[in-house]
């Protein structure tokens, strides 16, 4: 058995609503009109005050300005390697000292694994490539180390600009090697 009920609402009901809706709305036009019509516009502005154009008098006349000096160059601080980076540089270093150029690059480019984002590394293995004679390598891996230094370590961005000077002279472009330098010169 379905059994349905609906409420039916008469003509009336509904007027008595739409009356109700009329009323509402005009009360509400009626409150907002009558906000507006509060502000008084017969009050005159406020007065503006002129001021004298004399400054203040100078406190004191002998005061002298001392010349600008600017601050000291603070150093880089590098971040220290890890304890595993820090002997794999040591044993390159000796590699390198010993001669051993192939040993020195296989133990930094293990450093590079463990820590790939270190600009130091990635200098030190250019200078093992320029080493070695290979400048074309030497160049990329001293141009990925600028672009990891920091902006304010000078001192490794020039570094490595005058690595890329050498390795570009050695691969007989005179004329990039005297760009490398001039912006060698240009970081310090």
């Amino acid at each position: 058995m379905v059994c349905s009920t609906s409420i039916t609402v008469g003509p009336a009901r509904r007027g008595a609503r739409r009356g109700l809706r009329v009323r509402a709305g005009v009360g509400l036009l009626v409150l907002l009109l009558g906000g507006c019509g509060g502000l008084s516009r017969t009050q005159a502005p406020a007065q503006v005050e002129e001021r004298s154009g004399a400054l203040p008098a100078e406190q004191d006349s002998e005061t002298q300005i001392a010349a600008y000096t600017p601050p000291a160059q603070p150093r880089v601080a590098r971040p220290q390697p890890t304890r595993a980076v820090a002997v794999l540089m040591r044993r390159a270093d000796d590699q390198r000292r010993a001669g051993d150029l192939g040993g020195a690059a296989v133990s930094l480019e293990r450093a590079l694994r463990i820590s790939p984002d270190d600009a130091v590394l990635w200098h030190r293995l250019a200078a093992v490539r320029l080493s070695q004679g290979r400048y074309a390598m030497a160049v990329q891996m001293a141009a990925k180390s600028n672009t990891l230094a920091s902006a304010d370590d000078r001192e490794l961005r020039g570094r490595n600009w005058r690595l890329i000077g050498d390795a570009r002279r050695a691969l007989g472009d005179l004329r990039g090697a005297r760009d490398a330098e001039r912006r060698a010169g240009a970081v310090r």
